[in-house]
């Protein structure tokens, strides 16, 4: 208000408008601006005696308030365009979703606890905003799930089940066509769970500025949400499986996570809440169970001060399913790390180990094989035998085993099939084996160095080596090896040590190091041996390459961890089952659907590749959509173009399970398998919709508002600031406007300005003696 009273126009208008002068510069005007210049000249030279210093300012000062004066005389005036009074139309959206029935508790003394944030928002349509909107015309809607006309805003009630206000605002700016549209006032919490909420661009290109009223508190005390779950789609049998909990929380200390199958209750953890970080991220493992599919249903049990204990949970769906993983193991010599692997990898019923081992340099031992032609040359014969792999393991075997053409294959097999490779240590292995050949080491996570010098030591070497996870090794499930949960360095600390360790390269800019391992340094206190770790250096190394996957395992004495031990100490079996399971699961299938679900729309989304894993891009491919109720129903699936890839988006209304089936194109009467995705057909099933959907983010969506108010030229009020909403909206960019000059001879500030130059004047005269 006080810029108002001392500029006598709001700030709006002064943003907007341009400084002119209503009066034209004649001869009147020059002859007062001569004259008051020869009366100030003339009062000054009584000053003629001072110095230059004093008399500076004081002509300064005299020479400014001449020039207020003559601003004065010359008619200022503020040059706007503002709206034109009764032809132009400002829609008012109230946002009617279910979390607009929460408390509204937004600061403002007028509003009391209990009141609804849907009645703050009525109460503003009849008092604020009709008067924000004098000079024009109002069109009332309501927007939740979608956007709809109103007459009445104390009829509308908050029952929509989603929010998409984007698409909503950018549906009325883009279609009005009732008059014209000069602003948009939202009412809203800027819930937003459904569309795209990035996407302000055809709002912007509008033009029309959108104002969002916010209602509801920034922070709701005592919350705590389970706002992701991240789960893996398949699990096999009696498996680990590992839940990723993202948990946000306000003034919470602790809280009880339990995982269920149903009314089962598969796990229970008590986590610790950090008051200081608002959202945590927290692992909890269980077990997969018996095959079938299973809806697994994480739970926070909050305190009673829990407002909205609507959002403490969260339901994914599972497929525990057999998954047969085959992996190809090629050694060149006899040795223990070979006989334990495939004693440890015996023990697992999902792994298909075949193994060629050479035993002499002219006999060679072949054991897992599904046929007697299988690796009776030492290496698959063609591409297509060896993309029928998921996983190939290379030991302790020379470069010069293979060649050139299957050293291609080799890398060919992890950046386009999409394969793992796993490469181990030993005396003919990695950079002592002649591995630094391109282009198999461009796969490698590691850069294989070989030294100049010929009489430099090899690189695998014998010692005491203590292994333990590094801190991005602690999050992976390579590491869990058993024992408890919490403190899985204590697993480690306590294996047996490793006798070798096989110098590895310098770490490439994508590789992650898992494990590492610590030379022991030894020296003497009195009569005894001391044993200490020496320095960490990496064990085991994985990267991302191409479609696949690799990396290196330093050392080939994990035997050791089983042979040291006691008989019922699983650690090294458990160790190798998941190393194998991991990269091979990682492997792509030649056939993968894949769906993506959101509040109201399913993304079918089928690759295709041929056995050589090359795009197929002839198939004619069509989806069978079970919904929860109701009948099934048939999508075409057009192609992409590049890739091999089929897509489109089907619309659902109904939440639920769906489940959706497609035939291998191949073998078009082919029978689908349920909980597959192999080569006799596809089929995968997924929760579309979200219970209590409108109690997660419930706070205040601030963010949102503010990306809308900048990209639109609006701005974000509160329920209780918004009397400056009607200039804003006077002044609006949008809409029929029309020019104004709006005189400023008047304006207070010219004159408190002119008072304050002169009184500045007499005091500098009077501290120096002028007057």
């Amino acid at each position: 208000m006080w810029f108002e009273w001392l500029f006598k126009y709001p700030r709006h208008a002064y943003a907007q408008g341009e400084l002119a002068f209503a009066g034209d510069l004649g001869p009147l005007w020059w002859t007062a601006a001569i004259v008051l210049v020869v009366v100030s000249i003339a009062f000054s030279r009584r000053l003629a005696h001072w110095p230059v210093l004093r008399r500076a300012p004081i002509h300064l000062l005299q020479f400014a308030a001449v020039a207020v004066v003559l601003a004065l005389i010359a008619g200022p005036v503020l040059v706007v365009t503002r709206l034109a009074p009764g032809v132009n139309t400002v829609a008012v959206v109230v946002d009617t979703s279910k979390s607009m029935a929460l408390p509204a508790d937004a600061g403002d003394p007028d509003i009391g606890e209990a009141e609804s944030r849907l009645e703050v928002a009525k109460s503003l349509v009849a008092r604020e905003i009709a008067n924000a909107s004098r000079d024009s015309k109002i069109a009332l809607f309501e927007a939740h799930d979608r956007l709809q006309r109103t007459e009445s805003a104390a009829t509308l009630q908050a029952v929509g089940g989603r929010s998409r206000l984007v698409d909503a605002l950018t549906d009325l700016t883009s279609n009005y066509d009732s008059g014209a549209l000069a602003a948009v006032i939202v009412l809203t919490d800027g819930a937003q769970n459904g569309g795209d909420s990035t996407d302000l661009e055809a709002l912007a290109a509008t033009g029309v500025p959108v104002h969002p009223v916010g209602i509801g508190p920034p922070r709701i005390p005592g919350d705590v949400e389970l706002s992701e779950l991240v789960l893996p789609l398949r699990a096999a049998p009696d498996t680990q499986v590992t839940a990723r909990l993202v948990i946000r929380h306000t003034d919470a200390d602790e809280v009880r996570v339990r995982v269920l199958d149903g009314e089962s209750v598969l796990a229970t953890e008590t986590v610790d809440l950090d008051p200081t970080t608002p959202i945590m991220t927290k692992d909890i493992a269980f077990a997969s169970g018996a095959a079938g599919l299973k809806e697994i249903t994480v739970e926070l049990d909050a305190a009673a001060s829990d407002r909205l204990p609507g959002n403490n949970a969260q339901s994914k769906l599972l497929e525990v399913h057999r998954d047969k993983h085959r992996a190809l193991y090629l050694e060149g010599e006899p040795r223990w790390e070979f006989k334990f692997i495939r004693r440890a990898v015996a023990e697992d019923d999902d792994i298909e180990l075949t193994t060629w081992l050479r035993t002499t340099p002219r006999k060679t031992y072949r054991q897992g094989t599904a046929n007697p032609e299988e690796l009776a040359d030492g290496f698959p014969k063609t591409l297509d035998a060896l993309y029928r792999y998921d996983l190939v393991i290379v030991g302790s075997l020379p470069a010069t085993a293979l060649d050139d053409e299957q050293h291609d294959w080799l890398a060919a097999f992890v950046a386009e099939r999409g394969g793992s490779l796993l490469a181990l240590a030993g005396r003919k292995a990695l950079v002592d084996g002649g591995w630094d050949v391109k282009p198999l080491a461009q796969a490698l996570p590691v850069t294989l160095v070989r030294p100049t010098d010929p009489d430099a030591p090899p690189a695998y070497r014998s010692g005491d080596y203590a292994s333990r996870p590094t801190t991005e090794g602690l999050r992976s499930v390579l590491t869990d090896i058993g024992g408890d949960p919490d403190d899985r360095e204590q697993s480690w600390e306590t294996l047996p040590m490793l006798a070798d360790y096989q110098r590895l390269g310098p770490l490439k800019p994508g590789a992650t190091t898992l494990i590492e391992a610590l030379g022991s340094v030894f020296s003497r206190r009195g009569t005894d041996i001391v044993v200490r770790p020496g320095n960490a250096d990496p064990l085991l190394v994985t990267q991302v390459y191409g479609f696949g996957r690799s990396a290196v395992l330093a050392t080939a004495s994990t035997w050791r961890w089983r042979m040291r031990t006691p008989p019922d100490d699983a650690r090294h079996s458990l160790f190798w089952r998941q190393l194998i399971r991991h990269f091979a699961g990682a492997a792509l299938p030649r056939h993968r659907l894949s769906l993506t679900a959101g509040n109201d729309a399913l993304d079918v989304r089928v690759a295709l590749k041929n056995p050589r894993y090359e795009p197929v891009d002839s198939a004619a491919l069509t989806a069978r959509v079970v919904p929860p109720e109701g009948d099934a129903f048939e999508v075409d699936l057009p192609r992409i173009p590049g890739g091999g890839v089929y897509a489109s988006t089907v619309p659902v209304g109904e939440p639920g399970i769906y489940r959706v089936s497609v035939g291998n194109p191949g073998e078009p009467n082919a029978e689908i398998s349920p909980f597959t995705t192999r080569a006799d057909g596809m089929q995968a099933l997924v929760r579309v919709g979200t219970p209590n959907l409108e109690e997660f983010g419930a706070a205040l969506n601030a963010s949102l508002l503010n990306r809308l108010a900048e990209a639109t030229g609006g701005r974000v009020w509160r329920p209780n600031d918004l009397a400056d909403l009607a200039d804003a909206i006077a002044f609006s960019s949008a809409g029929i406007r029309e020019r104004q000059q709006l005189p400023l001879w008047d304006a207070p500030f010219l004159y408190l300005l002119l008072v304050l130059l002169k009184c500045v004047e007499w005091s500098l005269r009077r501290f120096w003696g002028g007057i």
